[in-house]
């Protein structure tokens, strides 16, 4: 991932939303951070998807990955199922 993301948002939305912000007074940047985390506030109510965000720091931290048991293990050692397509 990129210090910055950039994705593409359709050019009438843009202008639209550009001049809501310009008549109200605020900055685009403001709206689009306050939008942001308003989704993340709603979003991490979830409990699956707040382990998933644990787990997936634990393992960025530590370099360990949870087995099919979910015991922290080195990622080396999980060895991977053949798969027909490696054949390929």
């Amino acid at each position: 991932m990129t210090p910055t993301t950039q994705f593409r948002i359709p050019q009438a939305t843009k202008e639209l939303f550009k001049d809501v912000c310009a008549y109200r007074q605020v900055s685009m940047c403001q709206i689009v951070i306050k939008s942001l985390e308003r989704y993340i506030t709603e979003a991490t109510k979830d409990p699956v998807l707040l382990r998933h965000l644990k787990n997936k720091a634990i393992s960025l931290q530590t370099g360990m990955v949870l087995d099919e048991n979910k015991t922290w293990v080195p990622k080396e050692t999980i060895q991977k199922e053949p798969d027909w397509r490696d054949l390929l």
